[in-house]
């Protein structure tokens, strides 16, 4: 089977598109394919541990889950420090990543790179 990346650039609750990610991270491993999950800018607030919302999906505990599955995920490094957040923060098995290793690592392995911004 082939590999994708996700590249994921929106927060948690600010849009659709986190839940969207890991649903498509979701279906792309049920059908057997490798899938990475690189959070950057304001998607790295999806791995936070934290998060308790109300009445909607927590992502966190989503990712979590498909991790288990193998779904490799990091998350920049540069846009958790410049946001006040450790590697402790974030979800157990998330990579506390840099672009220039993870994420061009992810991306030169795959078949298909989806960015999610909205």
């Amino acid at each position: 089977m082939g590999e994708l990346t996700i590249l994921l650039t929106t927060g948690a609750m600010m849009t659709t598109g986190p839940y969207k990610a890991l649903k498509l991270a979701d279906a792309a491993l049920r059908k057997g394919h490798r899938v990475n999950l690189f959070c950057f800018g304001e998607g790295i607030t999806v791995l936070n541990k934290k998060q308790a919302p109300k009445n909607f999906p927590n992502l966190a505990e989503m990712a979590l889950e498909l991790m288990g599955r193998g779904l490799n995920v990091a998350a920049c490094r540069t846009c958790s420090i410049a946001r006040g957040y450790d590697p402790e923060d974030f979800v157990e098995g998330a990579v506390f990543g840099k672009l220039v290793d993870e994420y061009i690592k992810y991306v030169t392995r795959s078949d298909r790179l989806v960015h999610i911004s909205f």
